[in-house]
């Protein structure tokens, strides 16, 4: 049974638990010798490690995304609590907990029972063919639900994808409400295929990483492939709306330089792509401030990828 978790760790405690390695970096120091970076997740959050004997020997023992007992001592650098690594041990299925190493949210089911609601509004025969498509595919509703929206910015857990796609539904018939003149039927429909290509660009078990076709084709380009497929098996579907659809999922990311091949040329492109980030960032800002406050810390740590540090204002 799992002990210690790492949002609990207290630099100088003595470690000797279960995690699951999500990084193996053999390096090389300045002497020639190797030292090994890791990083370790539980349910919880994750922390790095290092070992600096022995290295090699051990990073041949264990692959990203296996369930490892880590020894060690927790130390401090740079600001940030890593693990002093003397020993990991890779485990095999049925000595560890899954529910103690990977975060499920609560209300999953709500999230999709609530998802499904709005879908089942769309009125164009068409589009709501093309969901019906999708929700009646028992192998894609598996993966969909069991999904991350991401690696680790936002939505990063099991049932993150569905929560991403909920939450943007709701705001999306808000701005529907707002602007009269937004498709809402394509702006539904597209907020729920947008990410879809994510169920290919990534593992989804104990480890959130990218896959071979993920890292070369990216989910943009995989989801406009999964929903042309799809469309490609209804008869007679009009072939401006498949390019308003296509157009909605190539176009989210919104800059070119972001990963879209086109940037947002229709209205509900445009709209589609600001809450996609709006509560991808809103996530993020959330999980953030929560951990800020778990340490007891006004600031969070440097965010390299926003630029910035964010703000508790409780703390």
């Amino acid at each position: 049974m799992k002990n210690q978790y790492i949002n609990g760790l207290q630099e100088g405690e003595h470690i000797n638990d279960v995690f699951i390695a999500t990084r193996n970096d053999l390096r090389t120091k300045q002497d020639g010798g190797k030292f090994l970076g890791m990083v370790f997740k539980d349910r919880t959050g994750e922390i790095g490690g290092i070992m600096w004997n022995n290295a090699a020997e051990v990073s041949r023992m264990f692959q990203v995304g296996d369930v490892v007992n880590v020894k060690g001592k927790v130390n401090s650098y740079q600001g940030r609590l890593q693990l002093q690594v003397e020993r990991v041990l890779p485990l095999r299925d049925g000595e560890y907990d899954v529910s103690d190493l990977v975060f499920t949210p609560e209300g999953t089911k709500e999230d999709l029972s609530g998802l499904r609601s709005i879908l089942e509004t769309v009125e164009n025969q068409w589009l709501k063919g093309l969901l019906e498509s999708f929700l009646q595919d028992t192998d894609f509703m598996a993966r969909f639900t069991a999904a991350a929206a991401a690696k680790k910015w936002h939505h990063e857990y099991r049932g993150g994808l569905v929560r991403h796609v909920y939450e943007m539904c709701r705001l999306g018939e808000t701005m529907c409400a707002l602007y009269p003149n937004i498709n809402r039927d394509l702006l539904i429909t597209a907020i729920f295929l947008h990410d879809i290509g994510k169920l290919e660009e990534m593992t989804h078990d104990l480890c959130v990483e990218y896959t071979t076709v993920g890292r070369l084709l990216g989910h943009v380009h995989i989801g406009a492939e999964m929903a042309t497929a799809k469309i490609g098996g209804i008869e007679g579907f009009p072939e401006k709306l498949r390019l308003e659809v296509l157009h909605c999922i190539l176009s989210h990311h919104g800059e070119l330089q972001y990963g879209s091949p086109v940037v947002p040329k229709s209205l509900e492109a445009i709209v589609l792509h600001h809450i996609d980030n709006l509560d991808a960032q809103a996530a993020a800002f959330t999980r953030i401030i929560q951990d800020s406050k778990d340490k007891g810390q006004a600031w969070s740590e440097y965010m390299p990828l926003i630029d910035r540090m964010i703000w508790n204002r409780e703390g």
